[in-house]
């Protein structure tokens, strides 16, 4: 997609997020010229942050490839982007290609809050997009459980099919989409990515967000369960790097415009497998996993039901996530998507072990 002009860069939102990040050390590595808005906080900069993030996953991207990228610090959620007139102007005219990254992932917000971020941060996004004279396309990133509570299969072409939803992290970003529709239809080329749930490196383990896959080994190293309400839970889990190398494969040779995406193996790992992997590795007591239904009838505290209302509780149970048409897409593209092994799964647990220990 890059045509060599200086209107060729490409602009990244959450650049300091898990996401983000790893696709700004991709992008970079390519050869981009890449645009990232962050924000300041506390006494760093917005590019203090991102050098940062980008240093953790690796400290030799920033001095080869640094002189291509330009932070801005800015906020999705203001008018103009929290940008002045320069910054916005040059934005507007040089960038090629958007990857909005840019959420909150936090569970137990409430409905509105989530909104400003989620919905109305990515009105914005596309709002700004509409001004930008050789943008070609916006790559949003979304999530797989935008599916919220539906049973059965969810394939890449579904989006409303009557579900309700377990956070209004799901209801914000299934509204996110809803929006987006809307400016498909207003002339924009907007292309979504829906992961699961992510966890780190695959070769390295390493990660900066622990939640999801890590609060279910957060669980079970507490040793304070007999029981979890995730019998034949499959859980669909990604890597990092996978899923950010398919998303920059499908970014760089997609043709077809307005598609949807399910960036992950379609063969889900069942959750009593995680468990075991890791009650062995830490050496603790694994939970026997029951139907919600049985564990329903059992006694637990208000503070156990806490700790497992935003995690065991969010995983989708009974929905069957279709990826085989992203699948297709990447093997046409040269990309075989990598099968998450149990060597690969003990990688990413020993990380954690070793960081929470």
């Amino acid at each position: 997609m890059n045509n060599g002009t200086s209107k060729s860069a490409i602009f990244i939102t959450g650049a300091t997020g898990l996401v983000g990040s790893y696709l700004l050390k991709i992008l970079l590595k390519n050869g981009r010229k890449v645009f990232a808005l962050a924000r300041s906080k506390a006494e760093k900069s917005a590019k203090d942050r991102v050098v940062e993030v980008l240093n953790f996953w690796d400290n030799e991207v920033y001095p080869k490839y640094g002189k291509n990228l330009i932070v801005f610090d800015g906020d999705i959620t203001e008018d103009n982007l929290g940008l002045n007139e320069k910054g916005l102007t040059r934005l507007k005219n040089e960038v090629e290609e958007i990857f909005h990254c840019a959420a909150s992932i936090a569970f137990n917000w409430p409905l509105d809050k989530m909104r400003q971020l989620n919905v109305e941060g990515t009105r914005k996004i596309l709002d700004f997009a509409l001004t930008c004279p050789f943008l070609e396309k916006v790559n949003h990133l979304s999530t797989a459980y935008v599916c919220g509570d539906h049973k059965g299969a969810f394939s890449e072409n579904d989006l409303d099919v009557g579900q309700k939803f377990n956070t209004t992290y799901e209801q914000s970003k299934f509204e996110a989409e809803k929006l987006i529709a809307d400016y498909r239809n207003k002339g924009l080329w907007i292309d979504i990515f829906r992961p699961p749930v992510i966890a780190g490196e695959s070769i390295s383990g390493k990660t900066f967000r622990f939640q999801g896959f890590y609060q279910l080994l957060h669980i079970c190293s507490l040793e304070i369960f007999e029981t979890l309400p995730g019998k034949n839970i499959l859980m669909n889990l990604v890597p990092i790097d996978y899923l950010c190398e398919s998303i920059t494969k499908i970014a760089a040779n997609t043709k077809e415009k307005n598609k949807n995406y399910h960036p992950f193996d379609p063969n889900p790992v069942p959750l009593e497998e995680v468990l075991s992997l890791y009650s062995v590795l830490k050496k603790v007591r694994k939970p026997r996993l029951v139907t919600p239904d049985e564990f329903a009838k059992t006694d637990i505290t208000v503070i156990q039901a806490n700790i497992l209302r935003f995690n065991i509780n969010s995983f989708a149970a009974g929905v069957i996530l279709d990826s085989r048409r992203t699948m297709a897409a990447l093997k046409n593209m040269g990309f075989e998507f990598p099968k998450l092994n149990e060597k690969v799964l003990t990688r990413l647990m020993r990380f954690y072990k070793d960081k929470k220990s």
